[in-house]
This record gives structure tokens, sequence and C-alpha cells, in this order.
């Protein structure tokens, strides 16, 4: 996210201008700095980091991996209901 130094707030990229600067004061704003952001420089197919696809954070796998678990419990506990009742 852009950050503005004069106003002392977070933008979203979608609330600063066109140009990247601030709404409310007009400071051009650094553009954001990391493995997703976009550079206006990059340039798709040149093995770029912006070519890369964005991976999904490990803990949503974990998430992901605690709901299997707990569903599968959830199965057995419901398999053994059924076969109580008759």
């Amino acid at each position: 996210m852009p950050w503005c130094d004069d106003c002392g707030r977070f933008l979203n990229p979608n609330s600063a201008r066109a140009d990247g600067s601030c709404p409310s004061c007009g400071r051009t704003l650094a553009a954001p700095a990391g493995p997703g952001a976009h550079q206006p420089d990059d340039r798709a197919g040149e093995g770029s980091a912006a070519a890369a696809p964005d991976r999904v954070p490990w803990h949503f796998w974990l998430l992901l991996a605690a709901l299997v678990v707990y569903l599968g419990w959830r199965a057995v506990q419901g398999v053994d209901w059924l076969a109580r009742l008759l």
C-alpha cells in the first residue's frame, strides 16, 4: 500500500490519483516495494518477478489441512452415529 508521509496514512491503490499522487495533499507517493508489487517498468515475458504468479500464503494451506482433518473426523462420527441407530 502506498504511504503518504504528509497526511500520515495508508492509501488504497484505487484511492490514489492516476499519476500516483495523494488525493489530499498532492504529494507523489512511492510505489510499494516487494515481490508482489507492480512496478511501471515491469515487462511480462522477460523473466521479471511480475510475470510469476503470486503464491498462496502458508497459513491458508494450514487452515485447509485443519479443515480436512476436522471434516474427516466429523464424517467418522456421523458414520458411527448411523451405525448405532441401525
